[in-house]
């Protein structure tokens, strides 16, 4: 099959039947006395009605922040949807309060204030970021740079040297405001410590209520991780030879990778990859691509990494990424749309709550790495020419270290800040040193340097209605390496197995589901080091070529 030619510009005109910018504000604004009028119950659309026009209006949100467009417009809309959204919350609990005692209700006060507090320092740190200038010197005079400008160039310019120079230049630029940004997630996470304590609630158990898991599940994962940490840096020694690397030269080398792959070749290799396990998902990477759901044009506005913004009663997505035809982002591209064919998995009807109250992020990043591992699989499988498989396995091995030591390095520096946070603030020296400490020791000290200011990069962090937005990744990793595995011993009943796995998301705990469906026991160190052992090899057979 020869590789086709796809749009790669999404479309935005049907989700709101083309409108402008302004009336989409207005949009915003009539919603606003259409849930006084849930509220008051003198309307016919009823709360969940109500829910899906939030949820449908922030999903256009993220988009928007895709697009060249004022960033005070979009301050605008977001601070309009954050009102909305904490309206409704406050509805949510007034509907199900009815066999609630009085210190429930104010418990359910208390938290619907520190949710609008916390998103003010959320939506501060993103200006903050966003307001960042970035000083280069390309040789040619000196350049500014925008925070996602900077970081994106110093991990995917084509030349090393200029992957560092940037790479320095945006640590000096986080260096000046570390201060800054140590407040706001000073008070972010003050803010949660007071909440945990009025609720008695340890500083893990929101999350992996949220998230479907047991602690011992997550405990058992990493026990596993951190038992082989000797054998998975014998990659980082075959790399490196005697002298040590820097996180940096690991994580940018991929850029060396003499793979090149086109928007369609990439998104016909995934289709080829995906048909091994089901037709359906097959057939629905392409409806995807067609019907511009994907915005893959590079952009300056966009920033680093994509994002996939469901439309889930519409039964549609819109993903966007900055699409450079290397081998990353393609695995970017497989990685977002499969976050589309989950929502598409998921129930469209009514709900009295919010997404995002009821969404597990251990299944979503599930859905989505599987089609990334899916897709990485078959092209290194795919790939006839020795020297290019090695590189492709070295990156593919670089990746497996991002998913369990850095993700790793980010969960213990989360915990060890909420452990540390008590009453007193740490210094943004103190936050800069928890965070070296944490990914020296996951990495088992085998790198020369460390990231600086990651605390400062990572989104999630800030991300203040989701604590501990970090093991998810490295949980979905692994049971994507595992659900793959089971995909060619059930080649029949997997698909259906796997739909309802990602249906069920919310309704039935994550850990419960695989039990049920994949007779997978998340709480016992087998599986998990079964997973890592599949990673093992990758080393093996790298040192090996």
């Amino acid at each position: 099959m020869k590789p086709i030619t796809l749009h790669t510009r999404w479309n935005l005109d049907n989700l709101y039947n083309q409108y402008s910018l302004n009336d989409f504000i207005t949009h915003l604004a009539a919603l606003k006395s259409i849930i006084q009028d849930v509220e008051e119950q003198t309307t016919s659309l009823n709360l969940s009605e109500a829910i899906k026009q939030i949820e449908k209006a922030e999903s256009f949100y993220y988009c928007l922040t895709a697009e060249d467009m004022d960033s005070s417009v979009l301050t605008t809309i977001q601070s309009l949807i954050y009102s909305l959204k904490s309206r409704l919350q406050i509805i949510i609990s007034n509907q199900s309060k009815e066999n609630k005692a009085p210190e429930d209700e104010l418990l359910n006060k208390l938290s619907s204030f520190t949710s609008e507090t916390l998103k003010g320092y959320e939506d501060l740190y993103t200006q903050v970021r966003s307001n960042l200038k970035v000083k280069v010197d390309f040789g040619e005079g000196e350049k500014e740079l925008t925070f996602n400008e900077a970081n994106h160039l110093a991990l995917t310019h084509q030349s090393s040297l200029v992957r560092k120079r940037v790479f320095d230049a945006l640590n000096h630029t986080l260096k000046t405001q570390s201060n800054v940004f140590g407040s706001i997630y000073n008070q972010i996470v003050g803010r949660r410590i007071d909440l945990y304590k009025e609720k008695g609630q340890d500083f893990l158990e929101d999350s992996l209520i949220r998230n479907g898991l047991s602690s011992t599940a997550l405990k058992s994962m990493w026990n596993e991780i951190d038992a082989e940490i000797p054998n998975l840096v014998k990659f980082l020694k075959g790399k490196a030879g005697h002298n040590k690397i820097s996180w940096h030269e690991l994580m940018s080398s991929s850029q060396e990778v003499p793979y090149q792959i086109s928007f369609s070749e990439a998104v016909d290799q995934l289709r080829k990859a995906l048909e091994q396990v089901d037709t359906e998902m097959s057939n629905f990477v392409l409806m995807a691509v067609m019907n511009r759901w994907v915005d893959a044009e590079p952009s300056q506005s966009k920033p680093s990494g994509g994002f996939c913004a469901p439309f889930i009663d519409a039964g549609e997505s819109r993903i966007s990424l900055n699409y450079d035809s290397t081998i990353d982002s393609a695995r970017i591209l497989a990685h977002e749309l499969g976050h589309a064919w989950h929502f598409k998995q998921l129930d469209s009807s009514s709900s009295p709550h919010l997404l995002e109250d009821r969404f597990e992020m251990t299944v979503a990043e599930t859905a989505s790495i599987f089609f990334e591992s899916a897709f990485i699989d078959y092209v290194i499988q795919d790939t006839k020419d020795n020297s290019l498989k090695k590189a492709l396995i070295g990156w593919k091995s670089e990746r497996s270290f991002n998913y369990l030591m850095s993700i790793r390095g980010a969960f213990l520096f989360e915990q060890r800040f909420l452990e540390k946070r008590g009453d007193a603030s740490l210094t943004s020296q103190q936050i800069e040193e928890l965070s070296l400490k944490a990914q020296e020791e996951v990495y088992g000290g085998s790198l020369n340097e460390y990231q600086p200011y990651v605390w400062i990069k990572y989104i999630q962090f800030y991300r203040t209605e989701i604590p501990f937005y970090n093991y998810p990744y490295t949980f979905g990793f692994l049971l994507s390496i595992g659900l793959l595995e089971l995909s060619k011993i059930d080649k029949e009943q997997f698909p259906q197995k796997y739909k309802t796995f990602l249906s069920q998301t919310g309704i039935v705990p994550v850990e419960t589901l695989v039990k049920e469906l994949f007779n997978i026991d998340l709480s016992q160190p087998k599986f998990w080091r079964q997973a890592i052992q599949k990673i093992l090899e990758d080393i093996k057979l790298y040192l090996k070529l």
